[in-house]
């Protein structure tokens, strides 16, 4: 006879009795685990917390040095967040590749019965293959580095910590300031997170 299944029972009857008593039963790693995935041990609202881990177990800060320090090197991140926007714009403009367009040019020498008209054709170039490119292959490579760095910001402003936002938010700001001068267009479609 299997006592397999009476044991589970009667574990899931002593936690119910243990809570009925008014004491709490004693929970075991992946238990509580679950508990801080489900956000009892993340505060999901703005604080002014010295204590936060960013991104990173290993990148933990517990006191007001390494909150200052995390907060430069995110500020340092976001404002190169900024300028790896415009670099890749630039990069674009400049190895942009002319499609294939018709060129017709028309022009008439003198007057009268002497007049003579020349039309010239010319083809724009078309590159072998857009797609393989190292223009093309770069902007990959960058895009990659823009998302993931868009989403770390991200999830840096998630942890509701007011000093690593404003540390986003100023960041931010000062990179584009330093860099977007270089742009003059109204819409950016490369945005990904804010």
């Amino acid at each position: 006879m299997s006592h397999g299944g009476h044991g589970g029972h009667m574990e899931m009857t002593t936690a119910s009795t243990m809570l009925n008593n008014g004491t709490t039963p004693t929970m075991d790693h992946d238990q509580m685990g679950h508990d801080d995935m489900m956000g009892h041990g993340m505060m999901m609202y703005f604080h002014f917390s010295k204590s936060v881990t960013i991104l990173f177990e290993s990148w933990s800060v517990n006191d007001a040095t390494e909150l200052v320090f995390s907060c430069v090197a995110i500020f340092v991140l976001a404002a190169l967040y900024e300028g790896l926007k415009v670099l890749r714009e630039v990069l674009k403009r400049r190895y942009s590749y002319v499609v294939s367009v018709d060129l017709t040019e028309t022009k008439v020498y003198g007057t009268g019965p002497n007049q003579t008209t020349v039309v010239t054709e010319s083809k724009g170039e078309l590159p072998r293959s857009r797609i393989c490119n190292w223009h093309h292959l770069v902007q990959t490579f960058l895009h990659v580095v823009q998302v993931t760095i868009s989403y770390f910001l991200m999830l840096i402003f998630m942890t509701y910590n007011v000093w690593l936002c404003l540390a986003v938010a100023l960041g931010a700001g000062f990179g584009y300031f330093v860099f977007g001068w270089k742009l003059n267009k109204v819409v950016d479609i490369y945005e990904h997170c804010h």
